[in-house]
């Protein structure tokens, strides 16, 4: 009898569990899609679409050099953007990624379940990943995925080896965790094998290892040259002088996430490396600290010396974070530990991770967040999409359209896939942004009317959609004179407010 409570009070217990995880992962699902209705793609999202939309793969990797980001995120938008889908679904991919790494995170994670809950309705997992169409939602999930079949790691290692191969074609900022627990694991199993004189555990772990090689290689080959991008230039500093810029990105990094001064980030990163050492030592395996470190300092170091990152990158960090720590509890379930100190240590870390996310949550709609709850809320991230919908409605196909901005005008034409756009710079037909001097040119309205007249002299009118960061020298004087169709008229999160003028031709 005694048994038979026991196990329906276990039972019981589950199923409250399961019901808690349920409601909050629909509400996870609800308040994410809420959001998602409620936003307007921009340019970086419409970069993304529009390459996969007119390049073939062979073609794309000769233009990821000039984009920042490798080639995987691209690939899975290509058979939704060749197939003629509409813009807004490489939002619904995001979502759905991180759906299922919410899911994931809440049925899989040895954390306690108000911290998962926390953690999963802070920026951590809302909005920036899940809304916000960016190729680093692929880094949460694949982390999640080797968090998951870290403890069968050497019994599939084909897998983990595939995880690891996507997690480098994530983002570059990526390639330091993944090459981390690479190194990790082969140098593991290489020890297993001199331990047991034995090459078994090694030759298994080539089964997987080969695979983030080989993706190291790909990426290798679509950067290379890359110093032919005006965007990513290395700088050059001293020794002492690296050692400053990549100790003030450090504290910047966390700055940014939580909105902490230094005295209250150098408590955070004492508490941290206390904790993390503390398990560490006990366990003899500074494994998931060390890939904490790696990815961490890596941030910062890339930021002082190539790019300065923002905070999607710096958001990939918690998810590291929370690699970290669940490593952590396979590690003692390998070991089966059952230390109390261990344990209370374990507890300290998941804590650090609520109290991070906390403070994200509390400043997310602090007045310099330009992705701010608010805004996605009540305000206007991008008018690309209502642009777009005044053109589609009002101004024809075969009538001539020039934008003065690449990048800017990107996010009306990827809602209208039949519709062609000049750039004034260049006189060029318009798609994605290359970042090229080509697209940096400038000219003047005199010039642009001449070019009209020259290349369409059947034309009697045209349209300028015009933004901020124009091509054109002196429009404040000469668009004056012409007819506004459309005007953006309310300040966008990202700068994308527009203007549609009709010019007429005077022959």
């Amino acid at each position: 009898m005694r048994i038979k409570a026991e196990m329906a009070d276990k039972y019981k217990q589950k199923k409250i569990e399961y019901i808690f995880m349920a409601v909050v992962f629909l509400g996870y699902l609800a308040f994410n899609g809420i959001l998602l209705l409620g936003h307007e793609q921009w340019r970086d999202e419409a970069n993304v679409w529009l390459m996969a939309r007119e390049l073939s793969p062979l073609s794309l990797f000769g233009e990821i050099k000039y984009q920042g980001h490798p080639c995987l995120w691209y690939l899975l938008m290509m058979p939704f953007a060749k197939a003629g889908l509409p813009f807004e679904t490489i939002s619904f991919v995001s979502y759905t990624i991180m759906a299922l790494t919410a899911g994931l995170f809440l049925w899989k994670a040895p954390f306690y379940g108000p911290i998962k809950a926390a953690v999963l309705f802070s920026p951590v997992f809302t909005y920036y990943y899940a809304v916000v169409a960016r190729n680093y939602c692929l880094i949460a999930l694949l982390l999640m995925l080797l968090a998951v079949y870290y403890p069968k790691r050497n019994e599939k290692s084909f897998l983990f080896g595939l995880l690891l191969g996507l997690l480098v074609q994530s983002d570059v900022i990526a390639l330091m965790t993944a090459g981390a627990i690479s190194i990790i694991w082969s140098g593991e199993n290489l020890w297993q094998s001199l331990k047991r004189r034995s090459a078994v555990p090694f030759i298994n772990s080539l089964k997987g290892i080969w695979l983030p090689l080989c993706s190291l290689v790909l990426l290798i080959m679509q950067f290379y040259h890359v110093s032919d991008s005006p965007v990513f230039q290395v700088n050059s500093f001293g020794k002492r002088e690296l050692l400053r810029e990549t100790r003030n990105y450090s504290f910047q990094i966390l700055e940014r996430l939580s909105g902490w001064e230094e005295s209250f980030c150098l408590l955070f990163f004492f508490l941290f490396l206390l904790l993390t050492l503390f398990v560490s030592l006990k366990l003899r395996n500074i494994q998931a600290v060390a890939v904490m470190a790696a990815a961490y300092l890596f941030q910062a170091f890339f930021s002082a010396m190539v790019y300065q990152l923002h905070i999607w990158h710096f958001l990939s960090l918690c998810f590291v974070f929370i690699w970290m720590l669940w490593t952590m509890y396979g590690q003692c379930a390998e070991k089966r530990v059952e230390d109390k100190g261990i344990r209370a240590a374990l507890a300290g870390l998941q804590m650090l991770l609520l109290v991070l996310s906390a403070s994200m949550f509390l400043r997310w709609n602090a007045e310099n967040e330009t992705s701010s709850l608010d805004n996605a809320l009540h305000g206007m991230y991008s008018d690309g999409a209502g642009t777009a919908g005044y053109i589609r409605e009002n101004i024809s196909s075969e009538e001539l359209i020039v934008s003065v901005n690449v990048p800017r005008a990107s996010t009306v034409l990827a809602y209208l896939p039949e519709y062609e756009f000049y750039f004034a710079g260049n006189g060029q037909k318009e798609s994605y942004a290359n970042w090229s001097e080509e697209q940096n040119l400038e000219i003047g309205f005199d010039e642009l009317l001449l070019w009209v007249k020259t290349n369409f002299p059947e034309k009697r009118e045209f349209f300028i959609l015009d933004s901020s960061d124009s091509c054109l020298t002196d429009k404040e004087n000469r668009l004056e004179e012409c007819e506004v169709l459309y005007r953006t008229l309310q300040e966008t999160a990202r700068g994308e407010e527009y203007t549609v003028y009709h010019v007429e031709i005077e022959r």
